[in-house]
């Protein structure tokens, strides 16, 4: 029986579509445990957590559960937004995405943001983006002539505030011939090849919040991604 939440307006599942743990990515499991509506606020957790799957007849052990709600409304253009602030500890990959209830791609990742697995910090230095000083990216996968590509995760400039100590604004704005990034409210990234968004035509997309781990890499305690609102407005 699968579990559900009410949060922000919308009914939302406690794991993904295909179950409770991904196939390729076995070390984390979608953990009931590892989500929480405190008072208005949606907490998706992360905490060592081990338990048994069978996966293609073989027994696998899962180490870390960890917190995902998948909204069940059928999502199409519009805008997009959660104030968040990001969990705090290494090894970690927080999410806001996108991605199709028909196909994979296409997929629109608002925020994936990845602290190192030596230290709990999302701070770092990019050459391509001197300015984005923070490890929060935006992406988006897609089909062109049956091949799957993206273009892209690229950090942005959003100001001097810790992500992890503060909370931020992450927004989309998908159109029929544009996909709009806004952090904060400012606009820091436009997607508008008619080519590679033709996969978006006619599609309806799954709103996903997450707080998985990058990779195994031992028990490294526990962690909260704090979310304080979402909104969808046509």
């Amino acid at each position: 029986m699968k579990n559900t939440i009410k949060w922000a307006g919308y009914e939302w599942e406690t794991q993904e579509r295909w179950g409770d743990i991904h196939p390729d990515k076995t070390y984390n499991w979608y953990d009931p445990s590892a989500v929480e509506v405190r008072g208005t606020d949606l907490i998706l957790k992360s905490h060592y957590n081990p338990k048994e799957f069978v996966i293609n007849d073989k027994k696998i052990t899962s180490s870390y559960g960890v917190g995902l709600v998948s909204n069940l409304t059928p999502f199409e253009y519009g805008y997009f937004e959660i104030e968040a602030k990001l969990p705090t500890g290494r090894n970690l990959w927080p999410a806001f995405w996108m991605w199709s209830f028909d196909s994979w791609p296409p997929e629109i990742d608002i925020l994936e943001a990845y602290s190192s697995i030596k230290r709990p910090s999302y701070f770092n230095i990019f050459l391509d983006s001197i300015l984005g000083i923070w490890n929060v990216q935006t992406n988006y996968h897609y089909e062109e002539g049956g091949k799957k590509g993206s273009v892209g995760g690229k950090t942005h400039w959003f100001g001097l505030k810790n992500p992890q100590k503060h909370f931020i604004k992450y927004g989309c704005l998908w159109k029929e011939d544009s996909i709009s990034f806004f952090y904060n409210g400012r606009l820091v990234r436009t997607i508008d090849d008619k080519t590679i968004l033709n996969g978006l035509k006619g599609t309806k997309m799954n709103v996903i919040l997450n707080n998985h781990i990058r990779e195994d890499a031992g028990d490294f305690g526990s962690s909260e991604f704090i979310i304080k609102s979402f909104t969808y407005t046509k």
